[in-house]
């Protein structure tokens, strides 16, 4: 949701305020200017645990601030587009600082508690004209998400288990990691190493 600095201190009794550190890499939102609804692709792990009730972190636990988006899409364009997003729709409860890179934010990695009012946006909606800034509330979300959230919720939740797969088993078979994510890697590319290896394709068709 959309909301200025001001109004989420009055509004929760909460007060906006950047780590030191944060402060140092962005710049601090001034009291009335308005914090749009952030995005994050916590990578697929992460975002399984999200689909299955069980996100801590929306960054790795052991990094101190979390890279978010203005846009759903964000830098992630690979799994956004297999597997979807996180929409935080209550991003000032991060201590959100601009980032210097345009339509980013760095937030305080913390572990989310439910406040934060995280969603998963599937695939299908990334690109929607979907209005996140007058949502607040999860349920919300996902009433304007579509008939097909809890479906597609599933179907992408069995996608991620099966790709989560395929790089374990190709480091037992003593295979390097590629330079880049696994699903940003081509599927032909992806199953002759599957091949030369000996792992059979879980994910990959």
């Amino acid at each position: 949701m959309k909301e200025s600095v001001a109004a989420f201190e009055r509004r929760t009794g909460l007060v906006y305020a950047p780590p030191r550190f944060l402060r140092t890499l962005g710049r601090p939102l001034r009291p009335r200017e308005p914090c749009p609804t952030l995005f994050r692709y916590p990578g697929a792990e992460a975002l399984l645990a999200h689909l299955r009730g069980g996100l801590a972190w929306l960054a790795p636990s052991g990094t101190d601030w979390v890279w978010l988006s203005r846009s759903p899409t964000g830098a992630r364009l690979h799994g956004v587009a297999l597997f979807g997003t996180v929409a935080v729709l209550e991003p000032l409860r991060l201590s959100p600082c601009v980032a210097r890179e345009r339509g980013a934010f760095l937030g305080a990695n913390r572990e989310v508690s439910g406040g934060e009012g995280l969603v998963w946006v599937p695939p299908s909606r990334v690109r929607a004209r979907v209005p996140w800034d007058r949502i607040r509330r999860p349920e919300e979300a996902v009433r304007r998400l579509g008939r097909r959230y809890d479906e597609e919720r599933a179907e992408v939740a069995e996608r991620l288990s099966a790709y989560l797969e395929e790089l374990p088993a190709l480091r037992r078979a003593g295979a390097l990691d590629p330079p880049r994510p696994w699903c940003a890697v081509g599927p032909r590319r992806r199953r002759a190493l599957l091949d030369r290896y000996g792992v059979a394709a879980a994910w990959t068709t």
